[in-house]
């Protein structure tokens, strides 16, 4: 089957350590796109960042973002699909938080939201990109409705923060990381999968036809997901277990493989 849409990971996938895009990269993907290939942006990034990455590329395609929960195209002033975390499970978690010391950090309106802006705060990529409201206690500031909220904890207590966020919040989240030290939370039944799932059905583009490529666990699902899934070089072993093509070469070098391999060199 002739493959209709490439669907990219960012961070630690089509971007290299210094979030740049190589220009043979961007020469590939542009080609893709002259043949009609749909490219879109899957990422756990806020709309913003990914607007950036898609504008170099030149894609049209509807980006999925805050790992799902807004697809929304580049030139478009609103999304066309939200999934926002019920106001409930908001304020569940801000208690955990608040409980536990945990860092935390909200979206809304395409601007981070956090207590009070501190070194966690500094090494999120979004943060070049958008601006940072800063609103001293989330327990009485006014929040907006946000699609995705994440803690920063040490990588050995991710599972344990996963562990105890179930048994506060239940089932009501889901939970997924994009980087060994988060913990990301979007509404439950909320992912890159349901996300590219709409934005077939929409597109009318066959699963069959679909090629999936990431590195981290939030890529997992997409990639079982996909008729094709893909790996870069650099993915975690659990990924590649999954993937149905994995690349010799890491991040974006490893996408320029994927490509070569199932759309061929010329592209």
């Amino acid at each position: 089957m002739k493959f209709q849409l490439l669907a990219l990971d960012l961070d630690g996938t089509l971007l290299e350590e210094d979030l740049t895009i190589p220009s043979n990269t961007i020469d590939r993907l542009r080609r893709l796109i002259q043949i009609g290939v749909t490219v879109t942006l899957s990422t756990g990034r806020m709309f913003p960042s990914a607007k950036i990455y898609a504008d170099m590329i030149g894609t049209s395609a509807p980006l999925i973002t805050y790992n799902g929960a807004v697809i929304r195209r580049r030139m478009d002033k609103e999304p066309i699909f939200t999934s926002y975390v019920p106001r409930v499970d908001m304020e569940a978690v801000i208690k955990f938080c608040k409980r536990t010391g945990s860092y935390l950090q909200l979206y809304n309106n395409d601007q981070i939201v956090v207590e009070k802006k501190v070194w966690q705060t500094e090494i999120d990529p979004d943060l070049r990109n958008v601006p940072c409201l800063e609103v001293n206690d989330f327990s009485t500031a006014k929040l907006g409705d946000t699609p995705k909220m994440m803690i920063v904890t040490d990588p050995s207590d991710v599972p344990n923060v996963h562990r105890m966020l179930y048994e506060s919040v239940g089932q009501d989240l889901y939970i997924a990381a994009s980087q060994p030290y988060l913990v990301e939370m979007m509404r439950a039944g909320t992912s890159k999968t349901s996300a590219l799932i709409r934005l077939c059905n929409w597109l009318q583009i066959p699963r069959e036809a679909v090629i999936c490529c990431g590195d981290h666990s939030n890529d997992i699902d997409m990639i079982e997901w996909a008729g094709i899934g893909a790996a870069v070089g650099n993915a975690i072993d659990p990924l590649k277990e999954k993937a149905d093509y994995t690349a010799m070469a890491p991040r974006s070098q490893g996408v320029n493989e994927i490509i070569d391999f199932f759309f061929g060199t010329s592209v």
